[in-house]
C-alpha cells in the first residue's frame, strides 16, 4: 500500500512560465536548461536531477504541493478534475529536492528525502490551466486587469500544481 510520508505547500512564482524541482548534484543547471526546453514544447520535462513544469502565466504566483511516498499512489477516482497527469523519472543524487522558484525558503535550500538519495518516479498533475488561460484571454487587451483577475481566483481555482514523487528501482 502506498503511504505519503510528506507533504509540502507553497506558492510558487514561475521563471518564465517555468518552475523546476530539482536536485543540486553535479550538471543540474544544463540538466534545467534541457528539462526546460521539453517543458517549452510539452508542458513538462524531464532530465537527469530534473523536471520542469510549464505554467500557463509567469506573472502570479501558482500553488505547488510535493509530496514524498514510499511508493507509486494511485490517481485515485475522487481526484478533483485535472488538466494532465505525466509521469517520469529524475535522479535526485544528494538526497534532497529543492524548487528555486518557490517562496518557501526551505524549499528554496532543499529538503531531504525521507528515502534518500536515488532514482525516483515524478506524478505532475496540472489543475485549472484552462481556467487561467480563460482568464487571461477574455482581457487580452489589458494585461494588468488580466493578472487581477488571475490573482483574483481562490486558491482551489486558480492554477496549482502536485507533484508526486517515490523511490524507484530499490526494495520496498
Amino acid at each position: 500500500m502506498a503511504v505519503r510520508l510528506s507533504a509540502v505547500e507553497m506558492l510558487v512564482s514561475p521563471s518564465f512560465a517555468v518552475f523546476w524541482l530539482h536536485s543540486r548534484t553535479q550538471g543540474y543547471l544544463d540538466e534545467m536548461s534541457a528539462s526546460g526546453r521539453q517543458a517549452d514544447a510539452e508542458d513538462i520535462g524531464f532530465a537527469g536531477s530534473t523536471v520542469a513544469v510549464r505554467t500557463v502565466t509567469d506573472a502570479a504566483s501558482v500553488r505547488v504541493a510535493v509530496e514524498v511516498w514510499n511508493r507509486r499512489p494511485l490517481l485515485l477516482g475522487d481526484e478533483p478534475p485535472f488538466e494532465y497527469a505525466v509521469e517520469g523519472e529524475v535522479e535526485l543524487g544528494d538526497g534532497q529536492w529543492c524548487i528555486d522558484e518557490s517562496h518557501d525558503p526551505a524549499v528554496r535550500a532543499g529538503l531531504v528525502l525521507p528515502g534518500g538519495a536515488g532514482r525516483y518516479g515524478v506524478r505532475v498533475t496540472a489543475y485549472h490551466q484552462q481556467r487561467v488561460a480563460e482568464l487571461i484571454e477574455e482581457h487580452a487587451e489589458d494585461f494588468v486587469s488580466a493578472m487581477a483577475a488571475v490573482k483574483a481566483l481562490s486558491a482551489t481555482e486558480g492554477e496549482r500544481y502536485r507533484l508526486q514523487l517515490w523511490p524507484v528501482g530499490r526494495g520496498r
